[in-house]
């Protein structure tokens, strides 16, 4: 029997294994390829913010020395501006202890010249009584006063000069503490007058000195342009009594003076030695 012929169709030819295989390769390589540009642009985004961040750090550090030179300078400017100030300081400091020194030269000088007559460089008057007051007050009985006068002493000036007179005044209270003790006290109280407080003294002991005082006066010479002069002194010796003052002794040794006065001079009386005041006429 004969029919159509039955149609076959025909087979398309399957891949080749090695195609599909190429593909995959090329997909891989590319997907991979993706992946290292990816991960490169993450590795230049890491060095782009560490650029970034050292760029900041270096601009930091650069900022940072400049504030410490300009710290480093302020500082050397006020290390020199201190310097400065230390060497004024110092200048016035010194100037002020100069100046100091030299208030206490003046203020002792001036004290000096209070408490010390000037030419003779004995006790001042106003000082001498001071220093005797408190030496009386410890003393109690056991000190004498004495009042000495240059005898004569206004010829010896006038006639030879104040310059000689002068002279006779210096001499005469260096004579005096050439013979007395240190703690003796010797006071100009007048132009040719002078006081003398004799601490742990009696009345005996107190004529002893008097009397040595005396016969250094007589002995030594004042000099003169043309030749030397002589001098003497009368003294007036009291010891003080319980309770005394010391203004009350000075009068009662004045008054023994006035009598060495007139009973001729150079000589020494005590209290003791002044006759009682003769008794009022009816």
């Amino acid at each position: 029997m004969t029919g159509k012929p039955r149609s076959v169709g025909v087979a398309q030819p399957a891949p080749a294994a090695d195609t599909f295989s190429l593909y995959d390769a090329e997909e891989a390589v590319l997907t991979r390829a993706e992946a290292m540009l990816s991960g490169l642009s993450e590795v230049a985004g890491g060095v782009q913010a560490l650029a970034d961040a050292y760029r900041r750090g270096y601009r930091e550090q650069r900022r940072l020395v400049r504030l410490s030179d300009r710290m480093q300078l302020d500082l050397q400017k006020a290390n020199q501006r201190l310097a400065e100030q230390q060497r004024d300081l110092q200048a016035l400091n010194a100037a002020l202890s100069g100046e100091i020194e030299h208030r206490t030269r003046l203020e002792a000088e001036l004290r000096r010249l209070a408490d010390t007559d000037d030419l003779t460089h004995a006790l001042a008057r106003r000082h001498f009584m001071e220093v005797a007051a408190r030496e009386w007050v410890r003393g109690g009985g056991a000190i004498c006063v004495m009042m000495l006068d240059l005898d004569r002493f206004k010829l010896l000036n006038d006639g030879f000069g104040h310059a000689v007179g002068d002279t006779a005044l210096v001499t005469f209270v260096a004579t005096c503490r050439a013979n007395l003790r240190g703690l003796d006290l010797i006071g100009r109280t007048g132009g040719e007058e002078f006081a003398v407080i004799l601490p742990e003294t009696d009345l005996e002991t107190g004529l002893a000195v008097a009397e040595r005082l005396r016969v250094a006066v007589a002995l030594t010479p004042v000099p003169a342009p043309d030749a030397a002069v002589s001098m003497s002194v009368s003294i007036g010796l009291a010891q003080g009594l319980p309770g005394e003052s010391l203004e009350s002794a000075m009068q009662r040794a004045d008054a023994a003076l006035y009598a060495a006065k007139r009973s001729g001079r150079n000589r020494v009386a005590a209290t003791a030695d002044i006759p009682p005041p003769e008794p009022e006429r009816p």
